[in-house]
């Protein structure tokens, strides 16, 4: 994997499973996987660190998770280049630099068992389509644990 083929992947967000199938584009891990039979979201991992996010009912790629730091012992990491000028180890005092001030930021919270967050920021990355957002997950150290590449509009049996 690495930044060109993760922008490929990015151009295919909110289109469905069988579409990106359907264009050519190929997804080792695939078809989602849901935890539970009646799951609403399915995941397809790519490879360590990379994961695709999709609304089950309707196959929709929703969602681009790319993890660069473990969150709890043994989480797959990766460490390959990505678009955007993004880079795998940023920090939030980086990341404001490059984009300015956030759309949405979340507090830090506790998270049982891992412990606390350093909360999240949401931002629009330019040259990036407009119906795409990125947020950005921070440790309690302010350094980005991972990233998510996400639809600004998403399944609207989500929001019921």
């Amino acid at each position: 994997m690495n930044a060109v083929m993760i922008d490929d992947l990015l151009k295919n967000l909110g289109r469905t499973y069988p579409e990106i199938i359907a264009s050519g584009m190929y997804l080792p891990g695939g078809p989602p996987k849901g935890i539970f039979d009646d799951s609403d979201r399915m995941t397809v991992s790519l490879e360590p660190g990379i994961e695709l996010g999709f609304w089950a009912s309707i196959q929709r790629f929703e969602n681009l998770f790319i993890t660069f730091l473990e969150g709890f012992e043994g989480e797959p990491i990766y460490r390959g280049s990505i678009p955007y000028q993004l880079k795998t180890k940023m920090n939030q005092t980086w990341v404001k630099s490059q984009y300015g001030e956030p759309l949405e930021s979340g507090a830090p919270y506790r998270v049982p068992i891992s412990g606390m967050t350093g909360g999240w920021d949401t931002y629009r990355l330019p040259g990036m389509s407009k119906s795409i957002h990125v947020l950005f997950k921070y440790t309690v150290d302010m350094e980005v644990e991972g990233i998510v590449f996400r639809l600004n509009e998403k399944s609207q049996a989500q929001h019921l």
